[in-house]
């Protein structure tokens, strides 16, 4: 083992020795067609006022060192497979060297003019430069697994050994494997075959849920669904998406059919969420479609979720959770009993009051923080008994009947006594206007008779449906004055104003 070591380190420095010795200048030329070094951005001028000259140094490595000898080397960059130098014109000669590659003195074989651009190709001695071309013109072109960009390529510096370049364009693929030397003899334009391998494709359809990103050879294809052609074999896609781990799917393309894939979706980022609710035993929905229980911590994907809470009898609640990954959100969510009977609405409907002389009942009002305040306008529907009116001297003048109509004012303070049960005691302000009907005679004695009245009472609610009240209101009414009429009515029947009266009906709430 020790002696294998020993002849490696050998073989290894003379290696590097010789690389050092054969440090030579392939090519030097004329870019006739370039106007880099008179381009603005590129453009320079040396120490004596004069336009430079650019030589773009075409090398597989870096760290070299260049020296013009008495004419000014003015700049240089590195950029990629490149050094660029702006040298003074009428450059005659440069030195180059390389801690590892050793030293050169070049002879530059043609003049330097300023303003103008020339390549050089830099040759360290561990290979050659190439050229390669496809016999379809405009290929991707990639060697030993690394892509290169599209043919034809010039001056691509292999080093020695076997490498394997590939060419593809659509369907058409072409493979050359090239043993690589110093020899220039062994070829310096590798030439690529290649072949129509249209019968070696086949449809294939990539899916995947939650509408993820879909990578192929580390390039975005497309998102949640990707349709293409592919080559038989086997092929792998990665799947991406904001907050999730990425995840790979290797599959085989069988060619002659279709061949459609669902590939592993991405592993959303999780997070945690422990929520206690008052009271227990509440529906919570996810997002709007799924059910979850409470009653254990929950693991959810990274994101914000919308938490809906239900429970027969309360007030639903939506609510809104940031989940952070590996962290743990808390809350406690309280529901409100649901107040059938509202302390703050609005209010119409109407029933039936129940007295001596009833009728038809319309009222609408509003409740504010139970405050409540209504309005109310009773249609006489049943007549009094027959009044009979006699003239001074005895004799009988007629029969009349009479209707009460009227509207009330009330203020009362509403009180729950259970959950769909409450009760308003009401202090109120009335009046009632008397209609007669001439029954025989001719005589409408105490037609258009009115009074004032003060009312106390209560309205008593019952809540059988959501924005639905039956109600209930009696009343004792007494009076506060009275029209004459009303006086005469009095005197000649048992008609009173005020009294004992129930109004019962139907109140819409909103």
């Amino acid at each position: 083992m020790k002696r294998f070591l020993v002849v490696f380190s050998v073989c290894l420095l003379l290696g590097v020795h010789a690389a050092g010795q054969n440090l030579k200048v392939a090519e030097f030329r004329l870019l006739a067609n370039s106007t880099l070094a008179s381009t603005h951005g590129t453009e320079r001028f040396d120490v004596n006022g004069e336009k430079c000259a650019i030589i773009r140094v075409v090398t597989p490595k870096s760290d070299f060192h260049f020296d013009t000898g008495l004419l000014h080397l003015t700049h240089q960059e590195k950029h990629p497979g490149e050094i660029w130098l702006w040298v003074s014109p009428l450059l005659q000669h440069l030195t180059i060297s390389h801690d590892i590659f050793g030293k050169c003195d070049y002879d530059i074989p043609i003049t330097v003019e300023g303003g103008r651009t020339y390549e050089m190709l830099l040759d360290i001695g561990t290979g050659r430069f190439v050229s390669i071309t496809t016999t379809v013109p405009r290929s991707s072109v990639i060697i030993d697994g690394q892509d290169m960009g599209v043919s034809p390529i010039y001056n691509h510096y292999l080093e020695m050994g076997v490498h394997t370049i590939l060419a593809v364009n659509d369907k058409h693929e072409g493979t050359l494997q090239k043993v690589i030397t110093t020899d220039v003899a062994n070829g310096s334009v590798l030439n690529v075959v290649m072949q129509d391998m249209s019968h070696l494709y086949a449809d294939v359809v990539v899916k995947v849920e939650g509408r993820a990103d879909i990578f192929y050879n580390g390039k975005k294809v497309e998102t949640g669904q990707w349709r293409t052609q592919m080559k038989e074999g086997t092929h792998t896609v990665e799947t991406r998406q904001a907050d999730a781990d990425p995840q790979t799917t290797t599959f085989t393309v069988v060619a002659g059919r279709e061949n459609v894939i669902e590939a592993i979706p991405p592993t959303p980022h999780t997070g945690y969420l422990q929520i206690y609710t008052r009271p227990r035993n509440v529906e919570v929905t996810l997002d709007g479609t799924t059910p979850i229980d409470l009653t254990g911590r929950q693991t959810l994907a990274v994101g914000t979720h919308q938490l809906q809470f239900q429970r027969k009898g309360y007030v639903s609640q939506s609510h809104e959770y940031k989940i952070t990954r590996y962290e743990t959100t808390t809350d406690t969510v309280q529901l409100e009993r649901i107040k059938y009977v509202k302390p703050l609405a609005f209010y119409f409907g109407g029933g039936y009051t129940l007295a001596s002389m009833g009728g038809f009942t319309v009222m609408g009002g509003a409740v504010i923080h139970r405050h409540d305040l209504q309005l109310s306008y009773t249609f006489g529907a049943s007549k009094s008994d027959p009044v009979h009116w006699y003239g001074n001297n005895g004799s009988w003048l007629g029969t009349t009947t009479y209707k009460q109509n009227g509207f009330a004012l009330k203020y009362g303070y509403q009180f729950d006594l259970l959950p769909m049960l409450g009760i308003t005691p009401q202090l109120g302000y009335s009046y009632a206007g008397l209609s007669a009907t001439v029954e025989d005679g001719a005589a409408d004695y105490a037609d258009n008779a009115s009074a004032q009245l003060a009312s106390i009472g209560f309205k008593l609610l019952m809540v059988p449906l959501h924005h639905l009240y039956v109600f209930v209101a009696p009343q004792y009414a007494f009076p506060l004055s009275k029209s004459d009429n009303f006086k005469l009515l009095s005197d000649h029947s048992n008609i009173k104003a005020g009294g004992f009266a129930a109004t019962l009906g139907l109140l819409f709430n909103f």
